[in-house]
């Protein structure tokens, strides 16, 4: 059911309960207001989102008095998604993935699901331990790949994807193995004999196969649709 919004309220409402929780809260707010700024209507906005995130397609619809029924779940999907991320760094992104996936010899849904867990499409993204950008490398494994810069998307995607491919060739293409591996390093699961017993090891797995199936069967479908024009 749709919860309706007033703009002011889904003002207040991010403001409160989302940017502190955000790395890049903050910039995020700078990027709203400077495109709400840049839009007449609600409505238009609600169009903007729609336009920019496809799990928001089909759910906004605009209604009398400048009121916008968006979901406010669906607002939250868009930002954790990586909704901040402008359409051209988005696009630019997507255009890497496909080009370091031939290059390696991928999926490119397994580059996209590696992404969307480690770092939700954030170039930026630092975890706890130092990870860095996109694929979320570690300083040695960067330097080890010949990564210069891990925030640039380029050398972050490609080399992320080497690594993956390196992984997937060292454990005789067993995917379980690999993605623990890119997580916990290949000498836990080597030691442990699978997946090690980490509790983070262990979540990383199932999500990145999850939206890796969730990924391939979006581009199945598009690839059926497009055999039907």
């Amino acid at each position: 059911m749709f919860t309706i919004i007033n703009p002011s309220a889904l003002h207040n409402e991010i403001m409160s309960n989302i940017l502190d929780r955000l790395p890049n809260g903050h910039s995020l707010l700078t990027q709203m207001n400077s495109r709400q700024r840049g839009l007449s209507t609600v409505a238009d906005t609600s169009q903007e989102v729609t336009s920019s995130a496809g799990n928001l397609r089909g759910l906004t619809s605009s209604l009398p008095n400048n009121i916008s029924a968006v979901p406010f779940h669906a607002i939250l999907d868009y930002i954790s998604e990586g909704g901040q991320a402008d359409a051209q760094l988005r696009e630019a992104i997507e255009l890497e993935i496909e080009a370091a996936a031939l290059r390696h010899n991928l999926d490119p849904s397994l580059i996209r699901a590696v992404i969307r867990v480690e770092s939700s499409y954030r170039h930026d993204a630092v975890s706890h331990a130092g990870a860095m950008g996109l694929m979320q490398l570690m300083p040695g494994t960067a330097a080890s790949l010949g990564v210069v810069d891990p925030f640039d998307i380029r050398q972050n995607i490609d080399g992320g994807t080497r690594y993956l491919r390196q992984l997937l060739d060292m454990f005789d293409n067993d995917l379980t193995l690999a993605l623990a591996a890119y997580n916990a390093g290949q000498g836990a699961v080597r030691r442990h004999g699978g997946i090690p017993p980490f509790r983070e090891t262990q979540n990383f797995v199932p999500r990145v196969k999850g939206y890796m199936e969730n990924y391939a069967l979006a581009q199945y479908r598009i690839s059926v649709e497009d055999s039907k024009m």
